[in-house]
């Protein structure tokens, strides 16, 4: 949730100043632990976005209840699917928009 609210927080951040430079707390915290490791603060950078996409492809891989199941006692291993193929394909379309506007963070990251 707090990488999901400070994504939030950062893009809400530049896109109302006109920047492209917002850094939410996660990411300072991030950041910071990077520099007390001894590291730079890009490598802080490039871990947030590293844990960021993680974060997406456990939340597409893991298994939610399909809508028609039901139970008798518990549910069973048939009654479960992926979460991507529960989303909607502007959901999937949005998700794979801001994966690769992460990858691409990283990226410049990785060039500094």
């Amino acid at each position: 949730m707090a990488h999901g609210a400070n994504n939030v927080y950062e893009n809400g951040r530049n896109l109302w100043d006109g920047s492209t430079n917002a850094e939410g707390p996660v990411r300072e915290a991030y950041q910071g632990a990077a520099k007390f490791m001894g590291a730079a603060e890009a490598e802080g950078n490039i871990a947030y976005g590293v844990a960021d996409l993680g974060l997406s492809a456990f939340g597409l891989a893991r298994t939610v209840l399909k809508p028609d199941a039901w139970r008798l006692f518990k549910y069973v291993r048939t009654d479960y699917v992926r979460g991507y193929t529960e989303a909607s394909k502007k959901g999937l379309f949005l998700e794979a928009t801001s994966d690769g506007f992460t990858i691409n963070s990283i990226h410049d990251e990785l060039k500094k």
